[in-house]
Parts: C-alpha cells; sequence; structure tokens
C-alpha cells in the first residue's frame, strides 16, 4: 500500500530472488535474506572460480579497443577510490570492473551465467571489503595485473591471475565467516 504495488509484482520479485539464491521463503509465507554460510560460499566461489578464469581467457582473446578504454578507465577509477580509501565506492568499481570483463569475453552465455553467480557472490565481496578494508591493497594489483594481461592477450596469465585473486578472496572470506561462527 505504502508504494502502491499490487502483491503481485512483489511475489513475481521474492520469486526472482528465491531463484537466484538470495531469499528463502518459508512454505507458510515469510521471506527473508538467505544467511551467509561457508557452506554456500564453498559452492558459489567453486563455480565463480572456473566461470571467472574461462572469463578472463576469453577477454585476453576477444577484447576490442572499447573494450580495453572501458577496463583502464575502471581500473582508474578504483584506484584513485582506493586512494581515498573509499571501501564502497571501490567495491562498486570493482563490480563494475568485473562485468566489463566479462563483457569484453563477447560470450553471451558466459555473461548470463556469470551474473547468476555474481548475484551470489557479491554478498561475500562486499562483507570482505567492508570487514578487511586491506583486501583493497591486494584487489588492485591483481586487477591491475589482469587488465595488463587482457591488454597482452596473454589468456594464460589473465587466467592465473584470475584464479589466484578469487582463491585467495574465498579463503579469506571462509576465515571470516569461521570465525564469526566461534563460541
Amino acid at each position: 500500500a505504502r508504494y502502491e504495488v499490487s502483491r503481485s509484482p512483489v511475489r513475481e520479485a521474492f520469486r526472482a530472488l528465491e531463484h537466484d539464491g538470495l531469499v528463502d521463503r518459508a512454505a507458510k509465507g515469510g521471506v527473508w535474506v538467505t544467511a551467509l554460510s561457508v557452506a554456500d560460499l564453498n559452492e558459489v566461489y567453486a563455480c565463480r572460480v572456473a566461470l571467472e578464469c574461462l572469463a578472463a581467457e576469453q577477454a585476453a582473446d576477444a577484447h576490442d579497443a572499447g573494450d580495453l578504454g572501458d577496463l583502464r578507465r575502471i581500473f582508474a577509477e578504483m584506484a584513485e577510490a582506493h586512494g581515498h580509501r573509499d571501501v564502497r565506492g571501490y567495491f562498486k568499481l570493482n563490480v563494475a570492473l568485473t562485468a566489463a570483463i566479462h563483457a569484453a569475453t563477447k560470450n553471451r552465455t558466459l555473461v548470463r551465467l556469470l551474473a547468476i553467480i555474481d548475484k551470489q557472490a557479491q554478498r561475500y565481496r562486499y562483507m570482505a571489503y567492508v570487514r578487511s578494508p586491506e583486501l583493497m591493497d591486494l584487489s588492485l594489483t591483481g586487477n591491475r595485473d589482469v587488465v595488463d594481461a587482457i591488454a597482452a592477450g596473454d589468456r594464460q596469465r589473465a587466467r592465473d591471475i584470475t584464479e589466484r585473486m578469487i582463491r585467495g578472496s574465498w579463503q579469506s572470506i571462509a576465515a571470516q565467516l569461521d570465525a564469526e561462527s566461534e563460541p
């Protein structure tokens, strides 16, 4: 009533969020945000590693001058946010850089698959940056190296750096979640 929206679009929005793994629904009603857990993290990141590495390889092969311009522009903005220690701004730009790498693959199917995984991964990624802002330092260096490898058309290097960054992030997030669950 407050937003003058009927129940049907709200139900449909909840269904879409449930499909994306972002909310859970009780059988007798009620919807809540899916809890962050190591088990869910492991499922999401096992898929993320494989798909992001493939995207880095394909971006190194398929990028064009426009893609490269976008990657360099976004990275420069990330470096500026990093310099200001702007975690929220840096995170948004990191998400934009990831999307630009995905677009540079020119592989629509891969982009769609990554979009599904990215919705779930972003919750974990944001938590990691907020709780450990020093991760921005590692991320900035790694992302610079990925952009350079893509620009050079070095698919193996782009893949290796991407894998190292995502696995490092995965370990950091898992450690944070484990620390939270300790009594």
